[in-house]
């Protein structure tokens, strides 16, 4: 198995540069209500519906959650597909055995959300979606290299 198409280690300390303000940021929009009137601009929209709906139209639209969506999306891909520092047979297998098991966790995640999760509820288990396979992933993959370090130091 190749991991030609993973990202250099280097990488990493990217993912972590892009998570962290995005996050910040999140903070601020949605705990604190705080909207940056920098940030309201005019933005090319393919579908959008507030008061009226439009298509394939320029509107005026406040974007920290579409700006700390892509930085936290982008640093969290970047964290998946980095290497590791020696990334051997079996820490490739670590990865094949994570992604199975993030893909069964956040599958049933979302068919619980589906079933019994309804309204503006079910819209945000759908916006968490966007973000939560990868962090399943990641967690996993964490605690089995962790783990996996830990039993060949012993």
């Amino acid at each position: 198995m190749s991991t030609n198409s993973l990202l250099p280690n280097k990488f990493k300390n990217l993912g972590w540069f892009l998570i962290i303000p995005g996050f910040l940021l999140s903070i601020l929009r949605f705990y604190y209500g705080i909207k940056l009137t920098i940030l309201d601009i005019h933005v090319f929209a393919i579908y959008s519906s507030y008061f009226d709906t439009k298509y394939f139209s320029i509107i005026e639209n406040h974007v920290s959650e579409e700006i700390a969506g892509i930085l936290i999306l982008f640093g969290l891909l970047i964290l998946v597909f980095h290497k590791e520092k020696e990334e051997t047979d079996h820490i490739i297998k670590i990865r094949y055995e994570s992604l199975l098991t993030s893909l069964i966790i956040n599958s049933t995640f979302m068919l619980v959300s589906l079933l019994f999760v309804f309204g503006i509820g079910f819209v945000e288990m759908m916006i968490a979606n966007i973000f939560s396979q990868l962090i399943i992933y990641l967690v996993i993959f964490r605690l089995k290299v962790l783990r996996h370090i830990r039993k060949f130091k012993e």
